[in-house]
C-alpha cells in the first residue's frame, strides 16, 4: 500500500471533491487534466490561508506555497512550499486503493453529488502514513 502523509492528504483535500473522485477513478487522465488547468487558488484551510499560502498546480504536481511564483518555476524541493504532492505519488496512492473503493468513486462521480463528501472522506482515509520526524 502506498501511503500519503497527513500534510499531503491535507493538500489533496484542497481540490474540489469531483477532482478527487476523478483521480480515484482514472488517475492517468485526471492528473493530466488538473495539471493542464494550471490552477492557482486561495486555500480552503484556514491555517494555510492565515499564513498567506496558495495552492498551485505545477507540471510536476501540486504545492501549497508562498505567493510570488507567478511563472510556476519552483521545483518540488523549493523551501517556499509547505506541502507538495507529485502526480506520480497521487497515481501510486490511487493504484494501491482497494478496487471496490475506486469503483465507488467512479459510481459517485457519474451519479451525482448525493454522497460525494462521504466517498471523498473514505478515499482520503485510505493509506494515511505515520508521521515521520522532520528537521523543520
Amino acid at each position: 500500500m502506498t501511503a500519503l502523509t497527513p500534510i499531503q492528504l491535507r493538500l489533496l483535500r484542497e481540490l474540489d471533491p469531483w477532482m478527487i473522485l476523478g483521480l480515484a477513478d482514472a488517475p492517468e487522465y485526471w492528473c493530466k487534466n488538473i495539471r493542464d488547468m494550471q490552477g492557482v487558488g486561495t486555500t480552503l484551510d484556514q491555517e494555510w490561508r492565515a499564513a498567506g499560502m496558495w495552492r498551485t498546480t505545477y507540471p510536476w504536481g501540486l504545492a501549497m506555497t508562498a505567493v510570488g511564483d507567478y511563472l510556476r518555476e519552483r521545483k518540488r524541493d523549493d523551501p517556499a512550499h509547505t506541502a507538495t504532492l507529485t502526480w506520480a505519488e497521487i497515481t501510486r496512492w490511487v493504484v494501491s486503493m482497494p478496487p471496490e473503493l475506486r469503483a465507488e468513486a467512479r459510481r459517485q462521480r457519474k451519479a451525482g453529488a448525493d454522497f460525494v463528501s462521504l466517498v471523498v472522506d473514505q478515499l482520503l482515509a485510505h493509506g494515511i502514513a505515520e508521521l515521520e520526524p522532520t528537521l523543520w
